[in-house]
């Protein structure tokens, strides 16, 4: 799916957003993992400890390394440049940011509502995690649109959320039907038109 908006004039890229679309998914969302941990067990403390430790090994390996240097530093530096973007024209990046957000709440719609069709009620904020994850996790593997590795991925994870294995293949198949196959059908014939009248 390479219809998505693009934010190349923020210096972020597809994975970028994915990521931070799934961490604000996570933390605001109605997600439900499975996972039976309650935060007042965790040791907090013990935490933060290992995360300083882990960010100034990273520093000094970054430091020290030439190799990691001459990697990460130039990361760096796009990364502040794309801040500075934001911070002098904030409501330029936050509208490229808005309709990517807007983009992915679609196709989490899109997903929940297939998924509702068969009466498989897991919630929104599930249903949106699993579209970007599957959009992140195969834009991993080198398959041109993800084919396979999408289906493969999205049913995995529909699984994971409770869903049975038959109905999430089935609403998966539906879903990149309606998303992928559906629209790249339709291209196909605009751009026959579009060439056969001159337009391009």
């Amino acid at each position: 799916m390479n219809f998505a908006p693009n934010p190349m004039a923020m210096n972020l890229g597809p994975t970028e957003i994915l990521l931070i679309l799934l961490v604000l998914v996570l933390l605001f969302g109605d997600v439900d993992l499975g996972l039976d941990i309650d935060p007042a067990d965790l040791p907090w403390l013990l935490i933060l400890g290992v995360v300083i430790l882990v960010v100034a090994g990273l520093v000094v390996a970054v430091l020290r390394i030439k190799t990691l240097r001459e990697r990460v530093v130039p990361v760096v530096v796009q990364a502040w440049d794309a801040l500075k973007v934001v911070l002098q024209e904030p409501s330029r990046a936050f509208g490229l940011l808005g309709s990517n957000f807007v983009y992915w709440n679609v196709l989490g719609i899109t997903l929940w509502l297939t998924l509702q069709a068969v009466g498989s009620g897991i919630s929104y904020g599930s249903a949106l995690f699993v579209a970007a994850g599957t959009s992140l996790l195969a834009g991993f593997m080198p398959v041109p649109g993800g084919v396979g590795v999408a289906e493969a991925t999205m049913t995995a994870l529909l699984v994971t959320f409770g869903v049975d294995q038959s109905t999430a293949f089935a609403v998966t198949v539906a879903y990149r039907v309606i998303t992928f196959y559906l629209p790249a059908l339709e291209g196909f014939f605009g751009a026959r038109w579009l060439g056969k009248n001159g337009y391009v």
